[in-house]
């Protein structure tokens, strides 16, 4: 156990890593994980690291610091950290938990979403098979062959989804998971018309500024954003289904003019809705 063994019990397991050609062209690859029983005085403090690190804390407690916040990591709460910048995590009594060094192509645009204001804990008591993907995560590390590095790569998609669920729901439970999908349901009957976010705000109980904060975490777009995307779907409907004009199809779904409605539909499609149609009628 190296520099660690005096402050992990015997039973810390700590496997590596050394990734295939096959696995770095993957979006996700592991580089080394364990699973440690920690004692009171272990710490870990790095300026940088090759990685991103999830921590999993399976019972007790440890503390993590990073440039942008600190925090506890307690029973039931995992986190991802950037380990590319300065970090330290440790504990002042006992402390099991799961880690796993990951890197990849698509995780630093996963971690946008995850962590729109900086690292936190993240609580996953709720979260069903988190603990499970994570084990097997573990268990599975030494396994190279090609199969075994898309499942792996698979897996921390999994985690890295499940964890993204898990802050989406906590959210919700504060209420606005709820009316954020009353305003998506307003939208959808009414789209047509010239509707604004204060309309959208009318029937829910939410200030404006809170509501496009969480209506963007939620949804990862604005409300107009949104609105526009879900009018441009409906044109492609008409496009393809009809022989309607574009002038008309623009005001049936709810574009003041043709002229938006087309630079709205190239900016989203990279196509004129003439082009559209007649790429993608039968």
């Amino acid at each position: 156990m190296g520099k660690y063994n005096e402050l992990i019990s015997d039973r810390s397991v700590w496997l590596s890593a050394t990734p295939t050609e096959a696995a770095l062209a993957l979006p996700f690859h592991i580089t080394e994980a364990g699973h440690f029983w920690a004692q009171s005085g272990y710490r870990v403090s790095r300026d940088y690291h090759e990685s991103f690190l999830l921590i999993l804390t399976v019972s007790g407690s440890g503390c993590v610091k990073t440039n942008e916040a600190e925090f506890e990591l307690g029973e039931g709460c995992a986190c991802i950290i950037n380990c590319r910048s300065a970090h330290e995590y440790f504990c002042t009594g006992s402390w099991e938990f799961y880690w796993i060094h990951f890197d990849g192509a698509s995780v630093a645009a996963m971690l946008k979403l995850l962590y729109p204001n900086g690292s936190s804990a993240v609580d996953i008591t709720c979260c069903t098979g988190f603990y499970d993907t994570v084990s097997q995560i573990v268990s599975e590390i030494e396994l190279t062959d090609i199969e075994s590095c898309f499942k792996m790569s698979n897996r921390v998609h999994l985690m890295v989804t499940k964890l993204i669920s898990a802050v989406i729901r906590g959210g919700a439970v504060h209420g606005s998971g709820s009316e954020i999908g009353e305003v998506i349901e307003y939208i959808h009957k009414n789209y047509k018309e010239q509707i604004s976010v204060d309309d959208m705000t009318a029937e829910i109980h939410m200030s404006k500024f809170h509501f496009i904060r969480m209506f963007r975490r939620v949804m990862g777009v604005t409300p107009y954003s949104y609105l526009t995307n879900y009018r441009i779907n409906k044109s492609k409907e008409l496009l393809r289904s009809t022989s309607m004009s574009i002038s008309d199809i623009a005001g049936e779904c709810g574009f003041l003019d043709p002229g938006n409605f087309i630079a709205q539909f190239k900016k989203r499609t990279s196509l004129r809705p003439l082009q559209y149609r007649r790429d993608f009628s039968p």
